[in-house]
């Protein structure tokens, strides 16, 4: 799978967008989001992962902003997510986070994660994920 172009935008463009991205994440504002993700967008989560690939600012954001934060985490206890560093060169972001929770199962939930958004024209155009799959793996239940 190629790599969208990423030249046209700027560093500052992209560090500004993916900002805008977390900070509309953390409202929950879909319409903020729906400006922010392209219409073709494709996000890949880890090959281990049982989540499908999904196709479309739509499905993401549904995805991202729902469905699999409500199927998976436990939503009466805390929840954190802590970025910790945002690398960005032309229209490509490197976002370190942290995701601190409580699984639907009750388990407690503490992983790293690692982002790769690559954007065009003002918008997030691919977005691929990686995690340590095993911790959550066994924090989910999912083996």
């Amino acid at each position: 799978m190629s790599t969208p172009a990423a030249s046209s935008m700027t560093t500052d463009q992209t560090r500004s967008l993916i900002g805008r991205y977390y900070a509309a994440m953390a409202k929950g504002d879909r319409a903020a989001l729906a400006d922010i993700v392209a219409p073709h967008c494709e996000w890949l989560p880890p090959a281990a992962a049982p989540i499908d690939p999904v196709h479309g600012a739509g499905g993401i954001i549904d995805a991202l902003a729902g469905k699999v934060i409500k199927t998976t985490f436990d939503l009466k206890q805390p929840f954190s997510l802590d970025v910790h560093e945002t690398i960005v060169d032309g229209g490509t972001a490197v976002v370190r986070q942290r995701i601190k929770a409580t699984t639907i199962g009750g388990n407690p939930y503490d992983n790293e994660y690692c982002w790769v958004y690559h954007c065009a024209d003002g918008q997030i155009v691919k977005m691929i994920e990686y995690a340590d799959t095993l911790l959550a793996s066994r924090a989910m239940g999912w083996a």
